[in-house]
């Protein structure tokens, strides 16, 4: 009775332990989606052992900088429960821009800043077809005058900084399945892959898959593991390419 009891109790406190131990990830959708784009990342990487969560933000009624300003509200409500402990990322296509400058805002919490950041086709570079198509009328009236603006005529982000140093890894996946004929290099239909690259130092991988669909890639979910997992500071700087 009393050896049961007190396994009870070890497993009891272990299992308490263990769950003071997970970090959070927090899943950022992009432009025109929800926190259900995130679902299936969210879901593996809470099986997998993080305390996952997906953040949703009205992504066309605000401007990139003002979503940012919600984020970090969001992460400092988060790191009540956690504090000192890293919050990683894993952001689909603007979200990697609202991240970006949620980061750079002096407000946003220390935990945030130490953690791993993974970027799904991120437009870090502006988008090219974007600017192409908002030459049309009803692409403005689509993405309307904010956050969708900004994507369809800038070409660039260095405004809303960098990834802070601090950060214990950042990874870039862009994807290489598009047929897009006003893209003259490889693409995911939306963004030339040059288009997601960073100027400070990063892991860049290329899979095949299209900028929409990269959310649901087994394969990408098998990066975003590993990179959780371990990301030697020596493999920062370079780019792969995986099919």
């Amino acid at each position: 009775m009393y050896k049961k009891l007190l396994l009870f109790f070890i497993f009891l406190a272990s299992s308490i332990f263990s769950e003071a131990k997970k970090d959070h990830v927090v899943c950022i959708h992009g432009f025109m989606g929800s926190s259900w784009n995130m679902h299936l990342f969210k879901k593996n990487l809470r099986k997998d052992g993080w305390d996952s969560v997906s953040w949703k933000y009205p992504s066309r009624d605000r401007f990139i900088r003002e979503h940012a300003k919600e984020l970090v509200s969001y992460l400092t409500s988060l790191v009540k429960d956690k504090p000192d402990q890293p919050i990683h990322f894993v952001a689909h296509s603007m979200g990697g821009l609202v991240l970006l400058a949620a980061l750079n805002d002096p407000s946003c919490p220390y935990e945030a800043k130490i953690g791993k950041v993974i970027l799904l086709a991120p437009p870090l570079k502006g988008s090219y077809w974007g600017r192409w198509a908002g030459r049309f009328s009803l692409t403005r009236w689509i993405t309307k005058q904010f956050s969708g603006h900004e994507l369809i005529t800038k070409t660039s982000f260095d405004d809303l900084g960098k990834y802070p140093s601090s950060l214990e890894g950042v990874l870039v996946i862009a994807g290489s399945l598009g047929f897009n004929p006003l893209l003259k290099e490889k693409n995911d239909g939306t963004l030339a892959i040059s288009e997601t690259s960073l100027s400070t130092p990063h892991k860049h991988v290329v899979i095949k898959r299209g900028h929409k669909t990269i959310i649901f890639s087994k394969k990408a979910y098998g990066l975003i593991y590993q990179f959780l997992k371990r990301s030697p500071q020596s493999e920062l700087n370079c780019n792969c390419n995986k099919n």
